[in-house]
């Protein structure tokens, strides 16, 4: 046990001295099967419900102007945000989960260049709501394969429009609609299950009332990867930590407990 954790700790250390850390949660494959025993519900149940919150920080995310928004001068387009996010969780047969995500959102925050100017689209308010599932392909002794799709968005982001960090006189408010499918590997190691995978992903952002016009921006890249390692606290709690890389920079953290 010891030699598999050293040697995915190893692969985890070397992709994170290479790349940033990663964000937007995405969670263990075999997070449906991890929890056992629920303290209310038995696990001779084919069924169990689950509650959990997650806090996530994207640091930067490179982002694009959308093709109807080209030809506006705007250049180097980035965003972040901090989110705190309600869990809710409905467990069948300790294969499949679907998941109801909800919560309010600290900040949101695009920046860009626009003619010689640095603009801050600053958001400190909004709603983030979501849904996801988790599906146990293949479990082969220690190993586990599974996908997971999320879906989702923020509504009502307002704040401050920023120029060259002085407040302008325009303000705005904006939405945001995601989606992302991912497939990974973990392994169990007694109390950690340490996991590894690839995703790819959809963001589309809506800013609307600067200057009376509408801009609109995608996600850069559209693919990365993301490891991360939970580790269970018995078999009714779990905690867990993740990264993901490549187009995104930030670091997930969640709970979770079974009834």
């Amino acid at each position: 046990m010891t030699k598999k954790l050293l040697r995915f700790l190893a692969i985890c250390a070397s992709n994170l001295s290479i790349y940033s850390l990663g964000a937007s949660l995405v969670g263990n494959p075999s997070d449906p099967s991890i929890l056992d025993e629920g303290f209310w519900i038995s696990d001779r149940c084919w069924s169990s419900l689950r509650t959990g919150m997650s806090g996530d920080v994207l640091l930067e995310k490179r982002m694009r102007t959308a093709r109807f928004s080209k030809g506006s001068g705007i250049s180097n387009p980035e965003m972040n945000w901090k989110l705190a996010l309600w869990d809710f969780g409905w467990n069948i047969k300790e294969r499949f989960d679907l998941h109801l995500l909800v919560g309010p959102a600290a900040s949101v925050d695009l920046r860009w260049q626009q003619n010689g100017a640095r603009f801050e689209a600053s958001g400190n308010r909004g709603l983030f709501w979501g849904a996801s599932s988790k599906l146990i392909l293949l479990e082969m002794q220690d190993t586990t394969f599974g996908i997971d799709f999320h879906g989702g968005g923020i509504q009502w982001i307002e704040g401050p429009l920023l120029r060259n960090g002085v407040p302008a006189r325009d303000t705005f408010s904006s939405r945001m609609y995601f989606w992302q499918l991912a497939g990974g590997f973990s392994q169990n190691l007694g109390p950690l299950k340490p996991y590894i995978g690839g995703v790819t992903s959809h963001l589309v952002y809506v800013l609307s009332q600067v200057g009376s016009r509408r801009l609109r921006f995608h996600d850069l890249l559209a693919a990365g990867a993301f490891e991360g390692c939970t580790i269970s606290v018995g078999s009714r709690i779990l905690l867990n930590i993740e990264a993901r890389q490549f187009f995104e920079s930030g670091v997930s953290i969640s709970g979770e407990i079974r009834f």
